[in-house]
């Protein structure tokens, strides 16, 4: 079992290697004044707090100093609701797009089920006056579920080992409605086992056009179009076979059964329970 101690930092590495070890491109890291030479200090990149992999995960920097422990479970407790109000004082326009990045993925990590990797920061943290500065960082080898994260109370709970909890059923996933007892409990199960297939479809997406626009005839909704980086990575992902018409015993799924779609149109397909053929639903 892992103490809270063996997951200190010791060392200093930086930030750029880190995701690269993780399979993330760093190369624009390079594209500043001095090249690649300085790459691993773009202002950039290198003081953001968090990082994207679209469909696959997401990485944290959290300060060791709020990590927590409790009967062997490792855990680590945020209060969004402090990152609601920007602060105004001058020169932090860079920490406030820092701080809505970090809170987006969160949000996105609980959302989309994605595994989240922390990377463990150390060092005298910002009274106000003085800026933060991390002394130490090291990278935690076992991936982290986000456990709880409540919209109300800004609440978000990490445990470290936690498996990322199942796509939650929402207005996106309306289908849910029309399953009863035990059709209900396969359905969620069906879910579970789909999410790899749903991050596979938005990675396709993303390595054939760079981008996630909404495959629906005359729409084409791009979510990072419209709302910049708080909508990179985001899509939502449709089922062109009602999940309902899956035999008892499951089916197998194939990256061509399923489409990229925006919310909305999302929501229309299944309006009133039904699922509708993508290229009829805009007149």
């Amino acid at each position: 079992m892992t103490t809270r101690d063996e997951l200190a930092p010791k060392t200093r590495l930086l930030v750029m290697d880190i995701l690269r070890s993780l399979g993330i491109d760093v190369s624009k890291w390079a594209d500043m004044k001095g090249g690649a030479t300085r790459a691993a200090s773009n202002p950039k990149y290198c003081y953001n707090w968090s990082f994207l992999q679209p469909g696959e995960f997401v990485v944290a920097c959290l300060w060791y100093e709020s990590l927590k422990q409790r009967s062997g479970e490792l855990y680590y407790e945020i209060n969004r609701g402090k990152w609601t109000k920007p602060r105004t004082e001058p020169g932090t326009g860079s920490s406030n797009k820092r701080a809505n990045d970090f809170d987006q993925h969160l949000w996105l990590a609980y959302s989309e089920a994605l595994p989240l990797r922390v990377i463990f920061v150390d060092g005298p943290q910002s009274d106000g006056i003085s800026p933060s500065r991390v002394n130490a960082r090291r990278l935690d080898d076992t991936p982290w579920g986000i456990t709880e994260y409540n919209l109300a109370t800004g609440r978000c709970v990490m445990v470290r080992g936690a498996a990322p909890l199942p796509v939650k059923i929402s207005a996106e996933d309306l289908e849910f409605s029309g399953f009863e007892g035990a059709e209900r409990s396969r359905f969620v199960i069906h879910r579970r086992r789909e999410g790899a297939m749903r991050r596979a479809k938005i990675n396709e997406a993303l390595s054939k056009t760079g981008k996630l626009v909404c495959e629906v005839p005359k729409c084409g909704f791009d979510f990072e179009a419209r709302y910049g980086s708080l909508g990179k990575g985001y899509a939502q992902v449709h089922h062109l076979t009602p999940l309902h018409r899956a035999p008892p015993e499951g089916r197998k799924v194939a990256l061509s059964d399923l489409a990229i779609v925006c919310a909305n149109c999302h929501a229309m397909i299944h309006a009133g329970g039904e699922c509708r053929e993508i290229s009829l639903l805009i007149k």
